[in-house]
C-alpha cells in the first residue's frame, strides 16, 4: 500500500511590461510519501520491515526581460527515497523495472539521496519559437549517472536483461569485481542542453 501527496504553488511576484525586467515568478513544488506491507514500513525500520519513503521538493524562480523575449530560471531540488521505488532504475546491460540488476539494487531500505541546480536561458523572439540553453548539475549518495564508460558491456547487451556480465575468459563470474564487468556509474553528472521549441 502507497500514500504520496504531490502539491505545488505558482506566484507572479512582480508584472510591468514597461520595465525592462518586466515579469517574474516562482513555483514550490513539495512531494512527500510512504508505502508499507510486503517486508516494508512507512513508519521506519521496525520489525514489519526496513523504511520505505518518498520526500522531495523543487523551487524555481523565473524572470522575464524586454516584453518577454528573454527569459532566465534558476532553481532546484532535493530527494530522499529510501528502498529505491520511485528511482527510474538505470539501463545498464538492458536492464528494465522488470528486470531489476544486481549492479543498482532497489531492495527494501537501499538508501538514495539526490539534488539538483540548473540555471536555463530562453530566447523568445516571438511567441511562436524559442531557443533555450540549460545548464544543469545532479548529485547522488550513491554511483547512478553513467559515466563516459557507459552502462553498455562492450559488444552490446549480453545475456538476460540486467544481468551480470563475465569478462571475457571468465565462463563464471560469481559475484567478483575481477570477473565481472563493471558500468562506469558516477555520483554526479553535468549537462548542458540546447533546444529549439517551434509552435504551429
Amino acid at each position: 500500500m502507497r500514500y504520496h501527496t504531490d502539491d505545488s504553488i505558482q506566484i507572479k511576484y512582480f508584472d510591468n511590461p514597461e520595465r525592462f525586467l518586466d515579469k517574474a515568478a516562482f513555483s514550490l513544488t513539495g512531494d512527500m510519501g510512504c508505502e508499507h506491507g510486503g517486508g516494508v514500513s512507512c513508519a521506519g525500520n521496525s520489525a514489519k520491515g526496513p523504511k520505505q519513503s518518498f520526500l522531495g521538493y523543487m523551487i524555481y524562480n523565473r524572470l522575464w526581460f524586454d516584453r518577454d523575449k528573454y527569459g532566465l530560471t534558476i532553481g532546484g531540488g532535493q530527494i530522499n527515497n529510501p528502498g529505491r521505488y520511485l528511482v527510474l532504475l538505470p539501463p545498464i546491460n538492458g536492464a528494465t523495472a522488470a528486470s531489476g540488476t544486481p549492479y543498482f539494487t532497489e531492495n527494501p531500505g537501499d538508501p538514495y539521496k539526490a539534488w539538483d541546480v540548473s540555471g536555463t536561458f530562453d530566447w523568445m523572439p516571438s511567441q511562436y519559437i524559442t531557443f533555450r540553453w540549460e545548464y544543469n548539475h545532479r548529485a547522488t549518495n550513491v554511483p547512478y549517472f553513467s559515466g563516459s564508460g557507459g552502462v553498455t558491456p562492450r559488444g552490446g547487451n549480453t545475456g538476460a536483461a540486467g544481468s551480470m556480465v563475465c569478462l571475457s575468459g571468465f565462463t563464471t563470474c560469481n559475484g567478483s569485481p575481477t570477473n565481472t564487468w563493471l558500468p562506469d556509474l558516477r555520483k554526479t553528472e553535468n549537462r548542458l542542453n540546447m533546444a529549439i521549441l517551434v509552435k504551429f
